[in-house]
């Protein structure tokens, strides 16, 4: 086997590992603070142990996993500090990107097709999980809209880290996360920077205290 498929190989294992790792630690099969022994690991995905330790640094890089040199790796824990700062973040993005959307959408530039169609599919009967991924895209559709990649580019490694905390607490907000989607929808389709920017602010804001009392419940802070 070649070097250049060697390492090809090795890259899509380090992948399905860290994609399937990823899965399991936002679904809640493994919870907060839960070690994950490479051993175990490197049997489970049926796979050496370097592409579970590649995968375990990703997860460490995008905050899910926390690695020590004589402990070990285990999952994050979630803390109320590192929620509020995922809350604040994304003040300073989303806001900001719906305004912008609104403007490009409403002069032509951009489609908000896909936008509707996420909308759509969010409110559709069907599984929680499907629900929520269409609402997070929902929300990068919006800032991708914005034609900012720099933009893009930094919140999109923040929806995993979204995905786990709404998983941990889908049931808050649902109906009002409904509504306001449709609002910031019609808001953008109608060219109302100022007002979609607004509700961007007002739907992300209004949904911090909820969860953080949903995530103290569920994690026993």
């Amino acid at each position: 086997m070649s070097a250049d498929r060697a390492t090809g190989d090795g890259a899509a294992l380090a992948e399905q590992v860290y994609r399937g790792l990823l899965r399991t630690i936002i679904d809640g099969e493994l919870t907060p603070g839960a070690w994950l022994k490479e051993r175990d690991l490197s049997e489970r995905f049926e796979v050496s142990r370097v592409p579970v330790r590649q995968a375990l640094q990703r997860l460490e890089g995008e905050g899910f996993v926390v690695m020590s040199r004589n402990r070990g790796a285990s999952v994050t824990r979630i803390t109320r500090p590192d929620v509020e700062e995922l809350f604040d973040a994304r003040l300073c993005i989303e806001p900001y990107a719906t305004r912008h959307a609104a403007t490009r959408v409403h002069a032509g530039i951009a489609s908000a097709e896909r936008l509707e169609q996420l909308l759509e599919r969010a409110l559709a009967p069907g599984e929680t999980s499907e629900a929520g991924a269409s609402n997070l895209a929902f929300h990068l559709e919006i800032v991708r809209l914005s034609g900012n990649r720099i933009l893009e580019r930094s919140l999109s490694p923040m929806l995993g880290r979204m995905e786990w905390i709404f998983t941990l607490t889908h049931a808050t907000r649902e109906q009002e996360h409904a509504i306001e989607h449709r609002q910031l929808l019609e808001a953008i389709l109608a060219g109302r920077g100022e007002v979609a920017a607004a509700q961007a602010y007002a739907h992300i804001d209004q949904a911090r205290e909820p969860i953080l009392d949903a995530l103290a419940e569920a994690l026993d802070w």
